[in-house]
């Protein structure tokens, strides 16, 4: 848990305009400053330094390091497609076989609806609509987690911009590569197959990646052997 003195501290931290490699006040400067024991600074220092936010080095001091530009938002505004889509992939095999394990006949025909919906936006190779309706389909299967953290992590992936505004007409061997897994990961979940729908995933993300025409590991090839 974050020491509750450490906002503070951050604070003191920005008021002094220090830049990367600057040298932080004394301990017992800082324990003045905030009205605070010098044994409360001390324990708010190490957990920044736990954090990545500075360096400890010793008898030296204290020394800044440059806070992290990644947030949320600047993710939801520049971060790669590609990037958001191998996050995802990490989860799908394990996404799947939950899915197969607690899909019921309502979720199925949910999954089969979105399923025909995604096949008719791929014969018109609208990659825009295509990615919508597999985002949708990936809801399903993250609701049947029941985890929320799983179910904010798509949620910032689906508010990509770059995911939803980079997309062009999607290309005819990529869809004949995709879509067959994917009609096979359905019936996998449907069937209660957790193993093969596990197996499945594995290339599901890798597939759609390469649909939309982002830079994937694997080959089209390598994942139509692995069917």
């Amino acid at each position: 848990m974050a020491h509750p003195c450490i906002d503070s501290l951050l604070s003191v931290i920005d008021t002094l305009r220090l830049k990367e490699g600057d040298r932080l006040p004394s301990e017992r400067s800082l324990a003045e400053q905030l009205s605070v024991s010098r044994n409360t600074v001390r324990e708010t220092l190490i957990s920044l330094a736990a954090a990545g936010h500075i360096e400890i080095r010793g008898r030296s001091g204290c020394y800044l390091r440059t806070a992290s530009t990644i947030t949320w938002e600047s993710l939801r505004k520049n971060g790669s497609p590609t990037a958001a889509l191998e996050a995802l992939g990490f989860m799908a095999p394990q996404l799947a076989a939950c899915a197969a394990e607690r899909c019921t006949p309502e979720t199925a025909q949910a999954l089969q609806d979105l399923t025909a919906r995604l096949g008719r936006a791929l014969v018109h190779r609208d990659g825009t609509l295509a990615a919508q309706i597999f985002l949708y389909f990936i809801n399903i299967l993250v609701e049947l987690t029941s985890n929320p953290y799983i179910a904010l992590l798509l949620r910032e992936l689906d508010g990509n911009d770059r995911l939803r505004t980079t997309l062009g007409q999607l290309d005819q061997p990529r869809i004949d590569v995709f879509f067959p897994i994917h009609v096979g990961l359905l019936q996998a979940i449907k069937e209660h197959d957790r193993e093969r729908a596990r197996a499945l995933a594995i290339n599901y993300l890798d597939a759609f990646s390469d649909l939309l025409g982002f830079a994937s590991k694997a080959s089209p090839g390598a994942r139509s052997k692995s069917q």
